[in-house]
């Protein structure tokens, strides 16, 4: 039995919130700020099969579709491979999905393209980075806009959060709504974050016929509120070759007050804070943080 295994990239020091040491490549206008441990077109496919089925949030985000209005513009940023987009389309919206990765967006945008004539004409995926939106959306303003399953604490800075939520005010309608999904800190037992490696989950590619066993390794660090996790995703072939993939990216969490601190500096007012996606009221104990947000 063969095994390959994919480079590892070691990780920034963690002291640095400006992350300083990342290699920008400024040749198109989405090129990633985030630096490459942070880059999912690696990982996309699998991305998609281990949550293509992953449908918690998505109740949520139809309800506060609803509630926004049926001929809402919807914008959700770091859409991913479409997991609720595709889902808010379905169920009748105007949809516009932004994401900084090339092949999520490709795997996002042949689900669209498989979808019937009346959906893609609602529905539109974009390359753009999430501090910087008017770059691939001009100057659109959407009537709901949400970053959903902890995409936001993919930025490592304060600065860069600052700056991203800017940037998402400028697009929310007048009478528009921002919600953010992020998840909660003070939730400490969902996983371990002493670097041991678990076991988190199998999958089948039908594409290889192959079976995929995914590891994930984590470790926190509480004086830079980061996370950094390694995932492993170790493919078997028919032939009984084994392909290691690894994929490292960090988190930097948020807790209640320090983010609702940001959402008023960016120049947003607090309409409602949940603790789930059923709608509970955020209390001790809550898995998430999910801010529902007007303009200010």
């Amino acid at each position: 039995m063969s095994f390959e295994n994919e480079d590892l990239e070691e990780p920034d020091d963690l002291t640095d919130d400006e992350d300083e040491g990342d290699e920008v490549d400024e040749s198109t206008p989405a090129a990633p700020r985030f630096g490459s441990t942070d880059n999912y077109d690696r990982i996309a496919y699998f991305y998609d099969l281990e949550y293509r089925h992953n449908v918690q949030d998505v109740r949520f985000y139809l309800e506060m579709a609803r509630r926004t209005g049926s001929k809402s513009r919807i914008l959700e940023v770091a859409c991913g491979t479409g997991r609720v987009s595709q889902k808010l389309l379905e169920a009748g919206f105007n949809v516009t999905g932004l994401d900084l990765s090339a092949e999520m967006l490709r795997l996002a945008e042949k689900k669209l393209g498989e979808s019937s004539e009346e959906i893609r004409q609602r529905g539109r995926y974009v390359q753009g980075d999430m501090r910087a939106l008017d770059a691939a959306l001009g100057n659109q303003q959407f009537d709901l806009i949400f970053i959903a399953i902890n995409s936001f604490q993919h930025l490592r800075s304060q600065a860069d959060q600052l700056t991203c939520l800017q940037s998402i005010r400028k697009h929310v309608a007048p009478a528009g709504r921002f919600i953010i999904d992020v998840f909660n800190p003070e939730d400490k037992d969902v996983f371990a974050t002493d670097g041991r490696v678990e076991y988190a989950a199998p999958l089948y590619n039908p594409l290889n016929h192959s079976f995929i066993h995914i590891f994930v390794s984590t470790m926190a660090y509480p004086a830079q509120q980061k996370r950094v996790h390694h995932y492993f995703y170790d493919e078997t072939f028919e032939d009984g070759t084994v392909k290691r993939t690894v994929s490292l990216f960090h988190l930097r969490y948020l807790y209640r007050f320090e983010l609702q601190l940001l959402l008023e500096k960016a120049g947003f007012s607090i309409e409602d804070l949940y603790g789930d996606y059923d709608f509970e009221e955020y209390g001790e104990g809550s898995p998430k943080l999910l801010y529902v947000c007007r303009r200010g």
